[in-house]
């Protein structure tokens, strides 16, 4: 889906040499042999507490495998987790750089923002943690800066991690989950990550604050600028689950969508996931109805910067016996967009209005990711596996390389 979540983005000799020997391809040597170095200054006279580089990399390989999101920024250039490292690439896939920050030991899931092909922001979650640590590199991970949330009494772990500058973002914290209820909180920054604040809270047992909604699974937070954002997941009761924020996520409030005609929306059968916006005003928003006989998925579109949402033309599981193995897409631009059922992949070139089957070349059961750069490029993640195509998903080949590790 990240993630998709979240925006893919040409290297043609490159692709060539994918389809003729990708499984011999080795390493290209690409190091980030770094030294240590104090804190850097971020916006002025902000700084994050601590900074690092991390060490010099070594000559141990490891397979390319246990892959859990991928987000290339270009054909060449992009960024992936695995179950226990950050991974960067700049030839397209055909080797990558192990660039997990110094010191970060076992971990679960992470969470990630892009920014461009330099800059991003990373969280590995910690098990029974009352600490969020966010670091931020703006030199292709060479470097490190960290900061701290502190989160004591509750453990929690970052479910949504959100910059849409150099200096705004938001991320989302979940304590707890108990009898169809969430616990979350939205803490917000202003310098780039150096600093967090929290802006609202829902927790079991303690007073709400701002609106926030305690009720429902929580799995998406994203903000089109620094006033309008977005909460998405799912909830048990009736309806289509969406709240939306106008002041920088201060406040909440549920959001009414309606859904197409004489569709199934009751007792939790209707999730919304991370929309995603194109400018100010233009943005689509993915929904999942899995209450249908077979399941849909839906595209709902905007055109007033979310304030009315309209849903395009449904796609769904080709045959009604079989088994539902959940939606995956990739969104390119405004007009281009993929979408897979688990067995075929659907393409549409006019804004979803129109969807075209393809029947790729592989098996897409245990799809975990779809991430398209183009209408013809394409990297996908099966069952942990990196896979790419550059014929729009008819062709696939799994990308079968090591990756040059940090110590």
């Amino acid at each position: 889906m990240h993630y998709n979540y979240y925006r893919l983005v040409s290297g043609i000799i490159v692709l060539m040499l994918m389809l003729t020997g990708c499984g011999n391809w080795q390493p290209t040597g690409v190091d980030n042999t770094l030294t240590s170095q104090s804190s850097a200054s971020l916006n002025g006279n902000n700084t994050f507490p601590s900074s690092q580089k991390n060490m010099s990399s070594t000559s141990s390989l490891g397979a390319l495998s246990n892959l859990t999101s991928i987000h290339m920024v270009n054909a060449m250039t992009g960024w992936a987790l695995s179950k226990d490292s950050l991974l960067r690439t700049v030839n397209g896939g055909v080797s990558w750089t192990n660039v997990t920050p110094k010191g970060v030991g076992s971990m679960r899931e992470g969470a990630l923002s892009v920014y461009d092909a330099q800059t991003l922001w990373v969280v590995f979650n910690k098990e029974s943690s009352t600490s969020i640590t966010v670091y931020r590199s703006t030199d292709g991970g060479q470097k490190w800066e960290r900061a701290e949330i502190n989160t004591t009494p509750w453990y929690g772990r970052v479910t949504s991690l959100d910059f849409i500058d150099l200096k705004h973002g938001w991320l989302l914290a979940s304590y707890d989950v108990s009898m169809g209820s969430e616990s979350v909180e939205v803490f917000q920054s202003n310098d780039g990550g150096a600093s967090w604040k929290s802006n609202a809270s829902a927790i079991i047992n303690e007073k709400t604050s701002n609106d926030l909604p305690l009720a429902g699974s929580k799995n998406g937070l994203v903000f089109s600028n620094q006033e309008n954002g977005w909460l998405t997941g799912f909830s048990h009761g009736d309806g289509i689950w969406l709240y939306s924020s106008s002041d920088g996520g201060l406040t909440w409030a549920q959001k009414a969508i309606v859904a197409p005609q004489d569709y199934f929306t009751a007792g939790g059968s209707v999730s919304t996931e991370s929309p995603h916006f194109f400018n100010q005003k233009e943005g689509v928003l993915p929904v999942e109805f899995r209450g249908e006989k077979p399941p849909a998925f839906v595209f709902y579109k905007t055109k007033d910067g979310g304030l009315s949402w309209t849903p395009t033309t449904p796609v769904q599981i080709a045959q009604k016996s079989q088994e539902y193995r959940g939606f995956h897409w990739s969104i390119i631009d405004a007009t281009h967009a993929f979408v897979s059922d688990g067995y075929k992949l659907y393409f549409t070139s006019d804004g979803s209005h129109s969807f075209v089957c393809i029947t790729p070349n592989i098996s897409l059961e245990k799809l975990q990711q779809l991430d398209f750069t183009s209408e013809k490029l394409g990297w996908a993640i099966i069952d942990g596996g990196l896979w790419k195509t550059i014929d729009g998903g008819h062709t696939w080949v799994q990308i079968k390389v090591s990756i040059r590790a940090n110590h």
